[in-house]
């Protein structure tokens, strides 16, 4: 019965992840009952990511390691020296600029593998791109953050803190692994809905306090909302322009990890550091990773067929 109902979970996970952020802003009090335990369930969504991922496939794109070097250089480096060019150009508030920098530094999203699924992409590219990234981020995410925005934090400090939140899930997920019943196909649908059920309470507990904030001051509110689905779109256009030679499937792929990327990773990491603007970012840019895929897979697929 458990299972069959986390199953179904897992069956239903883009509209329960779309509608718990819509839910923990609508209702303020469920949002303040769980934001307490955002850290966990980030703990939690990225040890499922590890207990399901492929390493068959991994392997398939780990003989290409020029390849997937370039790729992690592209998603790890030059996204936020892209995003930190392109706001040269405005005159954005230094929160939002730098949310949108960040953005670009984290490592992708793990749930962008099934999203791949569904939009008929290289999910085995995806999953070699998930570990190359969430490998190097320690090393990159602090260094990029000191040098292209001003955060007052040691990077030491920060380098510590995202180790911790990759190698705990990280070993936690070894572990698991050994166990039968998780290594069991049987039971992979399951173990996703469990994943899919730690996202929505993360969704629901990021939300705490952006109500308030979003109706003292909707202009900014109404900015970042616009700039977060910009700057996805843009991120995903310029990750999929740089390997069009992979061709246009491989190229979509690389596209979608590097717009679409762990904000809620850097949240806990940095969020007793930030500013009111910067922790308002971190929540208003999750919309786009739950929201543009309802739009994106008729898109996906004539770019496909064309």
């Amino acid at each position: 019965m458990i299972r069959r109902g986390l199953e179904a979970i897992a069956d239903r996970a883009a509209l329960l992840m779309a509608g718990a952020l819509v839910a923990g802003f609508a209702i303020p009090a469920v949002s303040d009952l769980f934001r307490s335990v955002i850290l966990h369930a980030i703990v939690v969504v990225l040890t499922v990511a590890m207990i399901r991922l492929d390493v068959e496939r991994f392997r398939a794109y780990a003989r290409r390691p020029a390849t997937l070097a370039a790729i992690a250089a592209v998603n790890m480096i030059a996204a936020p020296l892209f995003a930190w060019a392109a706001l040269r150009l405005f005159h954005a508030p230094t929160g939002l600029e730098q949310g949108l920098i960040l953005m670009a530094a984290a490592p992708m999203i793990s749930s962008a593998i099934a999203l791949a699924a569904i939009l008929e992409l290289d999910t085995a590219l995806a999953v070699a791109v998930m570990v190359a990234t969430y490998a190097v981020t320690p090393l990159t995410l602090p260094a990029l953050s000191l040098w292209l925005i001003d955060l007052e934090i040691d990077a030491g400090e920060i380098f510590a803190r995202l180790f911790g939140l990759v190698a705990g899930p990280a070993l936690a997920a070894c572990v698991l692994r050994r166990w039968r019943p998780v290594r069991s196909v049987r039971y992979a649908r399951a173990i996703d809905g469990i994943g899919v059920l730690a996202v929505m309470v993360f969704c629901l507990g990021i939300t705490s306090g952006l109500q308030n904030f979003a109706l003292e001051n909707p202009g900014y509110a109404g900015l970042t909302l616009a700039a977060a689905f910009a700057a996805n779109i843009c991120l995903q256009a310029f990750g999929a322009a740089i390997f069009l030679r992979l061709g246009r499937r491989e190229a979509l792929t690389v596209g979608l990890v590097t717009g679409n990327t762990n904000l809620g990773l850097v949240m806990v990491t940095l969020a007793d550091r930030a500013s009111p603007e910067l922790v308002a970012y971190f929540v208003l840019g999750q919309a786009p990773m739950y929201f543009l895929p309802v739009v994106a897979v008729p898109v996906y697929r004539r770019l496909m067929r064309e």
